[in-house]
């Protein structure tokens, strides 16, 4: 909060102002406009090719696919050394703008189908209490390990230098860094905690992506159930509910998946463009995750091969969008 204010962000104790709204206040207004931004993102996105799909798996393939475009734009202000809180705050007001204008935040397509009464009522229980939970464990303090020394430790300092600079004593500056390009985003208005929120909603949405895939498909209890064994499962929690990035990877591969699985049955050219930002979203959130890439290139090339149909142009338009 300091260093929003002008102080000079060496010396926190010193530089602490009394802020004119409560903490929290910044906190989740930092959270809610990161999400947002990105909703406003891939929604315009979605829209704009004309993609078909059930009203709310698109809102959740639209976070996903708009999180990949707000990452890719925070990298490039910070390339640019244009990291400071009046410019996010412009981004976001002209994304969510523009979705406004568009209409793109008004339902469209077809509900999901239907659902077991029992399993929607479990399902609605279960994820309610744990999201509690979760939600206040991320408002608190960022403790953990990695995500206090280096995640946002890393955020930190880029934004306090309002870019990137020339760091050679941390070999944690080498690696990719595209969710924490999300965090900065949120760090700017409401720091730590702001950050760890970001997370938080990869981890609510990860669920709910299983469970709209499964009904799509015809097998909703399945879907209700495996979505809860991930919800509940402590190591997600833990995890998720602080500024680590390993279930916001979990969620980018799974919607890598989701977006091949749907081309799979609609084969819309438009759809090359999602997964192929995807697939390169989740390299860029972690190293590990790149064999996103290879799977979505060789199942494109897998199907329309076997159907005698030209698969070149399609696997250029994934690889450009990746490598963007």
């Amino acid at each position: 909060v300091a260093e929003g204010r002008g102080g000079t962000g060496l010396h926190p104790q010193q530089d602490r102002v009394h802020p004119i709204m409560p903490q929290p206040v910044y906190i989740l207004f930092g959270a809610a406009f990161t999400v947002f931004t990105a909703l406003a993102l891939g929604k315009l996105l979605l829209r704009g090719f004309r993609l078909r799909f059930y009203r709310t798996e698109e809102t959740l393939l639209a976070y996903f696919a708009g999180s990949a475009c707000l990452s890719a734009l925070v990298f490039a202000l910070a390339a640019a050394h244009l990291v400071y809180k009046g410019v996010f705050l412009g981004v976001g007001v002209a994304a969510i703008g523009a979705a406004v204008w568009k209409g793109v935040f008004r339902d469209s397509g077809e509900a999901l189908p239907p659902m077991p009464r029992f399993w929607k009522l479990l399902f609605g229980v279960l994820f309610t209490v744990y999201l509690v939970v979760y939600f206040t464990n991320a408002m608190t303090p960022e403790h953990s390990p990695d995500g206090a020394a280096y995640h946002l430790g890393l955020v930190a300092r880029y934004y306090r230098e309002h870019g990137f600079r020339t760091l050679t004593t941390n070999m944690y500056a080498n690696l990719s860094q595209g969710v924490e390009m999300l965090y900065l985003y949120a760090f700017a208005f409401g720091r730590h905690s702001a950050a760890a929120l970001v997370h938080f909603s990869f981890l609510a949405a990860l669920p709910l992506a299983m469970l709209s895939y499964a009904r799509r498909f015809g097998f909703a209890a399945a879907g209700a159930c495996a979505g809860l064994l991930v919800f509940l499962s402590p190591v997600f929690g833990m995890d998720g509910t602080t500024a680590y990035v390993d279930v916001a990877v979990a969620a980018i591969l799974f919607a890598v998946f989701y977006f091949v699985q749907i081309w799979d049955g609609q084969r819309a050219e438009g759809l090359y463009i999602p997964i192929g930002l995807m697939a390169g979203f989740a390299y860029a959130a972690k190293y590990t995750a790149f064999l996103a890439l290879p799977y979505a290139l060789g199942f494109i090339a897998w199907k329309l091969v076997r159907e005698r149909r030209p698969a070149l142009r399609p696997l250029l338009v994934v690889t450009a969008c990746a490598l963007l």
